[in-house]
């Protein structure tokens, strides 16, 4: 199911499914921009992991393509013989270009009710990733460790913390 606080919704999906895997939310009335949109999820199997597979506007060839016509990396291409440098530039590139590739999305909220002790008061979940790739240098691995420690004193008490690094 879900629904919206803020605003009316229209979902339209087969209507005899037991399920809906694809479901196509859309506003009953127009936005007016005044207040935020706020929709409210409520999936069958909650306890269960979820995919979701979004495809990107190009094909793998397409988007290789892309990047060898960009002026930037041809002067990148033409001065490094070894490769490492275009593999940098691609990897700074990937976060810019996030539409035309595909995107993979898990979901997974395991039922703490059954967990003896402590983990019974969590009241709520806080996931950090971190990148920590070749691109990432010492002065802004400072700025994470900075931006980490103001975030964990916010934290309020019964919050579960995991702290992921890629």
């Amino acid at each position: 199911g879900l629904e919206s606080p803020s605003h009316a919704l229209r979902a339209d999906a087969d209507p005899w499914a037991s399920s809906a895997t694809t479901t196509c939310v859309t506003l009953a009335e127009p936005h007016r921009y005044d207040r935020d949109l706020e929709i409210i999820l409520y999936p069958c199997e909650p306890h269960h992991p979820h995919l979701v597979m979004e495809d990107g506007t190009m094909t793998y060839p397409e988007y290789e393509a892309h990047i060898r016509s960009r002026r930037d990396y041809i002067r990148i291409a033409r001065k490094d013989s070894s490769g490492e440098r275009q593999v940098a530039f691609v990897q700074k590139r990937f976060h810019k270009d996030i539409f035309p590739n595909p995107v993979l999305m898990l979901n997974f909220c395991p039922a703490v009710e059954d967990v003896p002790g402590d983990l019974q008061s969590v009241t709520r979940e806080v996931l950090f990733l971190v990148d920590r790739s070749s691109t990432m240098s010492g002065p802004d691995l400072d700025k994470v460790k900075e931006a980490l420690l103001v975030a964990l004193k916010s934290l309020p008490s019964g919050t579960l913390l995991n702290l992921d690094r890629f």
